[in-house]
C-alpha cells in the first residue's frame, strides 16, 4: 500500500456527521499515538474531487491536534461509486467540502446513528432498487460550463479519447452545441453534446459518462432528455458516429452495445469520414 502525503483540507468528506462516542475513542488512542506510524487513511477520486471512503473520525481528531497535512492512500476496494457520489451530493448541498465543516456536526451517538445510519440505509435500498436520489439531468447553457464538463470527463477516459488533439477539438466544439448534463446533486458525471443537420435528423456530437459509474443508467437517462428535447424540436432521427466493428476495440464493443440498446441500429461503415479510420453510422427513429 503506498501513501502520500496531501492537505487536509483537499480531501472532501463524504458523511455528515461524527459520532461524538467515536471521537472520544479517536482522541484517547491519539494521545499515546506514534504519529508517524499511523496508518494513512483511504481516499477516492473521480474527476477534480479527492474524498474519503473512510476515517473521517480520525482526520477530524488530527485537524484537532494541528495536523494541516495527512497521509494517504488510494483505496483500492470495489465500491460503490453511485452511493459515494450520493454523499459527496448531500455534503454539497451541506455546504461540508473539508473535514474542518464537520466540527459542528459531532453530535451523541444515538443522534448519529438516526441522522446517518438510517439515512445512508434508506439510500442504499433506493439505489438497490434502481431509484437515485439526487441523480437529475440539465440543459447546460453557458460555453463555458459546457468546456468545463466536457473536458473533465473526457480526460477520464482516456480509452476513448486519448489523443489529445481531439480531445482539445471536442472541448472547444461542444460550446456551440446543444449540452445536456446528467448530474448526481450539482456534480456533473455524464454528458451528451448534440447538433443538428437538417430539420429532421440531430446527432450526437460527442457524449461520455465517468466509466465509474457506467452500466447504472445514467447514459440511458441522459439520452431520454435529449430524445425528449428534439421530438419537442421536431426531429425524427438521433445519429452518432463511433468506431466502426472492422477495428476490433474492447471498449468501443461496449459503446456500442450501449447504443443498441437505447434503440440505435448501425447504418453503415465508412473509411472516408475519419481519414481511413472505420467509421460506424448509427441511427434512431425518434
Amino acid at each position: 500500500m503506498e501513501s502520500f502525503t496531501v492537505p487536509i483540507h483537499h480531501v472532501q468528506p463524504t458523511q455528515l456527521y461524527i459520532s461524538e462516542v467515536k471521537l472520544k475513542k479517536v482522541r484517547t488512542y491519539l494521545e499515546n499515538a506514534d504519529f508517524n506510524s499511523l496508518d494513512p487513511l483511504p481516499v477516492k477520486k473521480i474527476g477534480d474531487t479527492v474524498f474519503f471512503t473512510d476515517g473521517h473520525t480520525r482526520a477530524l481528531a488530527l485537524l484537532e491536534l494541528g495536523f494541516g497535512d495527512i497521509r494517504v492512500y488510494w483505496d483500492q476496494d470495489e465500491l460503490d461509486w453511485l452511493q459515494y457520489l450520493i454523499c459527496l451530493a448531500w455534503c454539497d448541498e451541506a455546504k461540508i467540502r473539508e473535514i474542518a465543516h464537520l466540527k459542528d456536526r459531532v453530535v451523541d451517538h444515538s443522534t448519529y446513528r438516526r441522522l446517518w445510519h438510517k439515512r445512508c440505509d434508506a439510500m442504499q435500498k433506493e439505489v438497490k432498487e434502481g431509484n437515485y436520489p439526487a441523480v437529475c439531468t440539465k440543459q447546460i447553457a453557458s460555453p463555458e460550463e459546457k468546456a468545463a464538463i466536457a473536458e473533465s470527463i473526457l480526460r477520464a477516459l482516456p480509452e476513448w479519447f486519448g489523443i489529445e488533439k481531439a480531445l482539445q477539438d471536442y472541448v472547444r466544439g461542444v460550446a456551440q452545441t446543444h449540452f445536456f448534463a446528467v448530474q448526481v446533486g450539482n456534480r456533473p458525471v455524464g454528458f451528451a453534446s448534440i447538433v443538428h443537420h437538417n430539420e429532421f435528423t440531430s446527432e450526437i456530437y460527442c457524449m461520455g459518462i465517468y466509466q465509474e459509474v457506467h452500466n447504472r443508467g445514467l447514459g440511458k437517462l441522459l439520452l431520454e432528455s435529449v430524445e425528449g428535447f428534439l421530438r419537442g424540436e421536431g426531429k425524427k432521427f438521433l445519429t452518432v458516429k463511433t468506431l466502426g466493428d472492422s477495428w476490433p476495440s474492447a471498449e468501443y464493443g461496449r459503446t456500442k452495445r450501449f447504443y443498441r440498446s437505447v434503440g440505435f441500429f448501425p447504418l453503415e461503415e465508412s473509411t472516408e469520414i475519419w481519414d481511413g479510420t472505420p467509421c460506424l453510422i448509427m441511427v434512431k427513429p425518434l
